[in-house]
């Protein structure tokens, strides 16, 4: 009998497989603890199960924070990696407890290597796992429908190929019974840059046919997305425009920013030391580069970041973006921009009241300017104060198109909750160590 491939199908297959697996790996733990880690932390049999119990609702919901249970959207690697940083995420935690129930600090070795056993079971577990789930469901054939003057399609159709997506045909917007037919022969439907009218009525012709449907959002898409049901006297209303934070919530955010700046500064500062150092021996210039940003409702401000460029890197006064292989980056500030040191000063902005931990990205006034022309809501984005990082460093990268980083931060603006500030948080850790991440700007990105 041919197994389902709708989505509630996937969903199933997808929760059994990482259900399995975080049974092995609890159960692998629990027999290392009782055999190596109890003479550090000694437990009653009860407690033992407990701190089983502990490590197995850290490890998914790290995983979660994470995105380590994406099977079937994420690559393999990608999959590794977010597991990996969530097994040591759960870990420390696990050592944290480790140490105050023996009150002193037990050796970390055993935890070291519980945690390479761990990442190479975990690694042989996601590779049959990935093998599994594309046997019983293979890339799906998607159609990909766009309307005449999107300059986008050919670009989307590379980055989707790339993922595991089978994009068989594209084909300009017809009308929705005339694709009726052809929707038989794929799984899903791609819709980019089409219009309102035209959306809706591909929608209603997929529904028919049970096949699901991506849209590629635009600016109206993102707002209607996190509308909250109301009601009209006896009507069913959206509510739509949520504007960010609320008062209170803006004074949690600001309390929850000056503690984690003030934290993060004295911890950071032996890193900072020697970043300064380096800059300054390499060409003797200054440490310190501050340019003029934009933040909520458009008020300037000097950002503080460690030069990473050449002094005169702008001594024509044109302003640029760094491309990816930029003659005007020092050595050291290639190393420093890989490893997102030269963004730490800004946790000087932060409490001063420029800038918060999470937001959209600051940018330049007059490339604001330029960025207006093509896409006139970008400024949607300053409801709320710029960010150390942010929903579209987080989820785009470097070089992202300007449209998309507009609706990645719209996403945020509009479903805005302090969890969501934590989980961006806990990917920026993540993001860190992924190159594509800092990839200067292609030509193509300006689209």
């Amino acid at each position: 009998m041919k197994l389902r491939t709708d989505d509630r199908t996937r969903r199933t297959v997808t929760f059994f497989i990482n259900f399995v697996s975080v049974v092995i790996l609890t159960v692998v733990f629990y027999k290392i603890w009782m055999r190596y880690f109890l003479e550090f932390a000694y437990f009653y049999k009860i407690g033992n199960y407990a701190i089983t119990a502990v490590y197995s609702i850290f490890l998914v919901m790290f995983n979660v924070f994470f995105g380590g249970y994406n099977i079937g959207y994420a690559k393999v690697s990608d999959l590794i990696f977010s597991q990996m940083i969530a097994m040591f995420f759960a870990n420390t935690v696990l050592y944290v407890i480790a140490d105050l129930v023996a009150r002193y600090i037990v050796p970390a070795r055993p935890f070291v290597i519980y945690f390479l056993v761990e990442v190479a079971i975990a690694t042989v577990l996601l590779i049959i796992s990935n093998l599994i789930y594309y046997h019983i469901f293979p890339p799906r054939k998607a159609i990909l429908i766009y309307e005449q003057d999107d300059p986008s399609v050919e670009m989307r159709i590379r980055k989707y190929q790339a993922n595991s997506y089978t994009i068989e045909t594209k084909e300009e917007f017809k009308d929705a019974r005339e694709h009726f037919e052809e929707l038989k022969n794929y799984d899903c439907v791609i819709a980019s840059g089409l219009t309102s009218n035209h959306k809706s009525r591909l929608v209603h012709a997929c529904y028919e046919m049970r096949r699901n449907i991506y849209i590629i959002p635009d600016v109206y898409d993102v707002i209607v997305n996190s509308a909250t049901n109301a009601y009209l006297v006896d009507t069913p209303v959206f509510k739509a425009g949520n504007f960010g934070p609320s008062q209170t919530e803006k004074i949690f955010k600001r309390v929850f920013d000056i503690f984690f700046a003030v934290v993060l500064l004295v911890l950071a500062s032996p890193f900072m030391l020697v970043t300064a150092l380096a800059i300054k021996l390499e060409d003797h210039g200054p440490v310190f580069y501050k340019q003029t940003r934009l933040t909520q409702y458009g008020r300037e401000f000097g950002i503080i970041k460690f030069r990473s460029m050449r002094v005169d890197a702008e001594k024509d006064g044109v302003a640029r973006l760094a491309s990816e292989h930029d003659s005007r980056i020092t050595k050291v500030g290639r190393f420093i921009r890989a490893c997102r040191i030269d963004e730490l000063p800004q946790l000087i902005n932060i409490l001063k009241g420029d800038m918060s931990v999470v937001g959209p990205r600051p940018e330049r006034p007059e490339l604001i300017k330029d960025i207006l022309k093509e896409v006139p809501e970008f400024n949607y984005r300053l409801a709320v104060k710029a960010g150390l990082t942010g929903y579209a460093q987080v989820y785009g990268k470097y070089n992202t198109k300007t449209k998309d980083k507009l609706l990645f931060d719209l996403i945020y603006i509009e479903n805005y909750s302090f969890f969501l500030d934590i989980r961006i948080m806990f990917m920026t850790f993540k993001i860190l160590f992924m190159k594509e991440s800092t990839e200067g700007v292609e030509d193509e990105a300006h689209e």
